[in-house]
């Protein structure tokens, strides 16, 4: 960890002026312990920095990778301070770019020049920004108004964290947290958001609708990419298909995982054969695309009745414990019993979670405990003009 010595260590964090276009200077990364990517940057994959002095002959530019590692150790010099030592892991990592953070942890940041310190810029344009509009800060706001996602044309090394972001998919409970940078066997880092752009609405732009990264390492979000990647990693398969279009789907080493949505289910399509094992039970990891979910440009119908499935109520680019289908059976042909094929549901029953319909039943007339509910995919589903 690089802290400063000798005679000009200051004493209270410095102040940056935004002067690297004064001097001519060559691209390479200016990360202080030295690059381990040892390549050129490359502008619209790397993080700028500023530097507290003006004399700096540093490029102020990183890999975005290589800023991951500077980060980190300059949160580990916040997390041994003493004036942030209460702090939990979450105020440690939004506050260490800031004021409040940045007065402990500079000392940590000085420059490989040797002649200022380091600092994020916070000026930078993010990919993702949350921009929530109110009129008052007396009036009340409005319970279905939600943060929109201003998009721009690449992403940076790791986005802002989107408070507020809720999701139906539920933790695998798998442990310690792997970073995707740890695993052996590698996945693409997403170039853009343009499927995203090109097929929602802009008041769907949110991340209520797309599953965004997270910046505090471990917790569910968390568990369940590396629930996915590391399954994947175990097949070496670093592309899946749309259990209904049949499209290929890149996985990505971060939220949103790809450009649709993952769920694990109990049977096993032509096109979704990974074999995984949870809570004791053999799933099938399976994944749909933004199309089908969406609708766009084929809606997808039960076959039996031709009733819409709405897979637009479920989040992007994440992963659901249960068989996403499962839920809202819109005919009788989706009640029936696995034995006896009478309908395991008297009663439509309302306000249900998504997940219940994806457990096991018992069936009123035989006693038959399964999994009624979960139909195969390609016999109860189709998409339209298709």
């Amino acid at each position: 960890m690089a802290c400063a010595s000798g005679r000009n260590e200051l004493t209270s964090s410095p102040s940056f002026s935004s002067n690297s276009s004064e001097h001519d200077y060559s691209m390479s990364c200016c990360l202080p312990s030295g690059c381990r990517i040892e390549g050129p940057i490359n502008l619209h994959e790397s993080v700028k920095c500023t530097s507290s002095s003006d004399q700096c002959t540093c490029s102020l530019y990183m890999h975005s990778d290589c800023f991951l590692d500077f980060e980190d150790s300059v949160l580990q010099y916040l997390k041994l301070a003493g004036r942030s030592r209460s702090w939990s892991e979450k105020q440690k990592r939004q506050n260490i770019w800031t004021k409040r953070g940045y007065d402990i942890a500079f000392k940590a940041c000085l420059c490989k020049c040797k002649k200022g310190y380091l600092k994020k810029d916070l000026d930078q344009v993010d990919d993702f920004e949350v921009v929530t509009v109110t009129k008052s800060k007396k009036k009340k706001r409005k319970s279905n108004e939600k943060p929109i996602l201003i998009l721009s044309s690449s992403p940076t090394s790791r986005n802002r964290t989107i408070s507020g972001c809720s999701t139906g998919s539920e933790g695998m409970g798998l442990g310690k947290h792997l970073s995707p940078r740890e695993t052996t066997f590698s996945f693409s880092r997403r170039a853009d958001y343009g499927a995203f752009v090109s097929i929602l609405p802009r008041q769907k732009l949110n991340p209520y609708q797309i599953k965004m990264e997270d910046e505090t390492y471990g917790g569910n979000y968390d568990e369940n990419r590396n629930f996915v990647l590391t399954n994947l990693t175990n097949y070496k398969v670093h592309t899946v298909h749309c259990v209904l279009c049949v499209r290929p789907l890149t996985v990505y080493d971060r939220y949103p995982l790809i450009d649709g949505t993952f769920f694990l289910s109990i049977f096993k399509s032509k096109n979704c054969n990974i074999e995984i094992a949870y809570n004791g039970m053999k799933k099938y990891l399976t994944a749909v695309c933004i199309n089908c979910l969406q609708g766009n440009p084929n809606k997808v119908v039960c076959k039996h009745c031709d009733e819409e499935w709405r897979g637009d109520l479920y989040q992007l680019g994440t992963l659901y414990s249960f068989d996403i289908f499962a839920a809202n059976p819109c005919c009788g042909k989706r009640l029936q019993c696995k034995s006896c094929s009478q309908n395991v549901m008297k009663n439509k029953l309302e306000g249900e979670s998504y997940s219940w319909y994806a457990q096991k039943l018992t069936c009123f007339d035989c006693g038959s405990v399964d999994y009624h509910l979960i139909k195969p995919h390609h016999q109860f589903f189709k998409l339209s003009n298709i």
